[in-house]
């Protein structure tokens, strides 16, 4: 294993070579998988977590059924030397990503370095005041649920492993919006905030361009119904926007079979239009039930859009050249907190911090992993720095340490920094760096 050490200021940067970029291009074989990861209605009402985590307070409210089933979705890609496997599930961050990336590596018979597990980030599922440690005897139903259907959808994907041809395309769509965190907006919703509009979109085709699958890459959070009380006083199981746009386009004959949507630079993007809206000159208001109009409207306009990049894509190539390959950057810690009364910041110094990195390389297509959810800004300086052009950022990939933010939002701090365990000055370079030297590394 090649090791290479970079060290700058602010932060320190460990690639590893996973596998060797191959010498030749070889036939490129593509399986796909679907398992459905969702909680059984014997688990109804799923009652708040006790254990105190990021994202559970005051009024927290039962999940009390399922709107729409939640997936693991997998694909295999092998070019007859490198097998990488890439592993999307509809959960908020991934618990336990190692262990869950070495299960399915062990199934697959590959590394685990050639693995790469996301969250969708949908906010609608009972795990998503897990903060991790220790775990109550239904969250180990659940995590353990997650890490069975992860393997069992690569199962799927390798007994499908046939010939396809690959094609990428970058469009638009336009259903997010900045959050606020650089403008120091409570308010959720910056129209003049940094936002990428971005849509990549990786597609898979038989040889007889029959689809097999698409990969759909989207920078907002999953939360058009976050908290938003639906069905007996209580919340109900949602893929969110994500899980609504791979039911469209998986039930579309236009679309594919299997769509694996992954979350881009995210961390201060929201959907345009959510169900519950938080106080502001107007006061709160919670739409309940008809939120999921709001949810199939916006998740309408990203299928259209992909439909849209997907009609003027090219055949594709049927040859491929695939690797992978992992590594990390630490940055220097601290914990930041807001007094609510006074809005004076608080910040301890804490242990540095080391955010795991994650690259598939297929052809010149980078699908590059970051163990974190990032900033708009610093996908954009990756895909701005990336050499190559079809580069696609995908957060919340394996071990997630929190939010990770460009300089811009220390200026006005906010709900966002609270969850981050970073001091600023080193995240935005360090990830595109590190993210660079990992593309460089598979020449």
């Amino acid at each position: 294993m090649a090791r290479r050490l970079l060290h700058w200021r602010a932060c320190v940067i460990v690639l590893c070579t996973a596998a060797t970029f191959a010498a030749r291009a070889g036939e490129l074989r593509v399986g796909g998988g679907r398992v459905s990861v969702t909680t059984p209605a014997a688990e109804f009402p799923y009652l708040p977590s006790d254990t105190p985590s990021l994202n559970t307070g005051p009024g927290e409210r039962s999940f009390t059924g399922v709107h729409d089933e939640v997936y693991a979705r997998a694909m295999l890609i092998d070019d007859g030397v490198q097998r990488v496997a890439l592993i999307v599930l509809e959960v908020t961050a991934v618990p336990r990503a190692n262990e869950i990336t070495q299960a399915v590596a062990q199934q697959l018979g590959i590394s685990s370095e050639n693995v790469m597990i996301a969250a969708t980030h949908t906010h609608s599922v009972p795990l998503f005041s897990y903060s991790g440690g220790v775990t109550n005897p239904r969250e180990e139903r659940e995590i353990q649920r997650l890490k069975q259907g992860a393997v069992q959808a690569a199962q799927q994907a390798a007994a499908s492993l046939g010939p396809a041809r690959i094609a990428f395309a970058r469009g638009q769509a336009w259903v997010n919006v900045n959050n606020g965190e650089q403008s120091g907006s409570k308010t959720g919703y910056d129209p003049v905030g940094p936002s990428d509009k971005s849509l990549d979109v990786l597609r898979f085709t038989s040889l007889d361009d029959e689809p097999i699958a698409l990969l759909v890459n989207y920078a907002s959070h999953a939360e058009v119904m976050f908290r938003s009380v639906t069905k007996n006083e209580g919340y109900e199981v949602s893929g969110d926007l994500p899980g609504a746009v791979s039911r469209l386009l998986e039930a579309s004959s236009a679309g594919a079979p299997l769509v694996l949507f992954t979350s881009a630079a995210e961390a201060d993007q929201l959907p345009l239009f959510k169900s519950l809206q938080s106080a502001g000159r107007l006061p709160a208001t919670d739409e309940g039930a008809a939120g999921w109009a709001l949810l199939d409207v916006q998740a309408r306009r990203v299928a259209g859009s992909v439909l849209d990049v997907t009609a003027t894509m090219p055949r594709g190539e049927s040859h491929a050249r695939v690797s992978a390959r992992t590594g990390s950057v630490t940055c220097a810690g601290e914990q930041l907190r807001l007094n609510l009364q006074t809005g004076a910041a608080l910040i301890e110094d804490r242990a540095a911090v080391t955010i795991p990195l994650s690259l598939i390389r297929i052809n010149d297509i980078a699908l590059a992993g970051v163990g974190g959810d990032v900033a708009s800004e610093i996908g954009q300086h990756f895909k701005a720095a990336s050499p190559l052009a079809a580069s696609t950022l995908i957060t919340l990939a394996g071990e997630s340490v929190g939010y990770l933010f460009a300089d811009a939002s220390y200026a006005h701090p906010g709900h966002g920094l609270t969850k981050s365990p970073l001091k600023p000055h080193c995240a935005d370079h360090a990830i595109v760096e590190g993210l660079v030297h990992l593309i460089e590394g598979t020449h």
